[in-house]
């Protein structure tokens, strides 16, 4: 797989919120957790009656991403760690960001906040990079 632009979801935690009382409510919650599962979330033990949590499917962990916000919106930059010449163009790809003026910062599929990174870690889930701002 060679280093692609885009063709990564980030998909995110979902809530399913209804009123126990109303049976069409309660239909309607039943019907949409049915198809979050069939997409491959997972329901989190925390829910309870009238709210449920799902979770998305786990990513592949030898896939990295790099998610590039500029004036095109949110690019996204997909890399296998499996393949050396991928990590080589991941690394330059990170290099070139920053000497441009990116700030990149580490982030998690599970939510726990980044941090900001200078140095490229092939070993990271997703990376963000935002271009630095001017004062004023």
């Amino acid at each position: 797989m060679p280093l692609q632009l885009g063709g990564v979801e980030t998909l995110r935690s979902q809530a399913v919120i209804w009123d126990v009382c109303i049976n069409d409510q309660c239909l309607e919650a039943t019907t949409r957790i049915k198809e979050f599962e069939k997409l491959g979330f997972t329901k989190r033990q925390d829910s309870y009656p009238g709210y449920v949590t799902l979770d998305p499917p786990k990513k592949d962990p030898h896939i990295g991403v790099f998610r590039i916000i500029s004036q095109n919106g949110d690019d996204r930059v997909i890399w296998d760690r499996r393949e050396p010449k991928e990590v080589k163009e991941a690394f330059q790809k990170f290099k070139d960001l920053v000497s441009k003026g990116y700030v990149a910062y580490a982030a998690t599929s599970d939510g726990r906040k980044g941090h900001k990174i200078t140095e490229f870690d092939p070993g990271l889930e997703e990376v963000i990079f935002v271009p630095k701002t001017k004062p004023g």
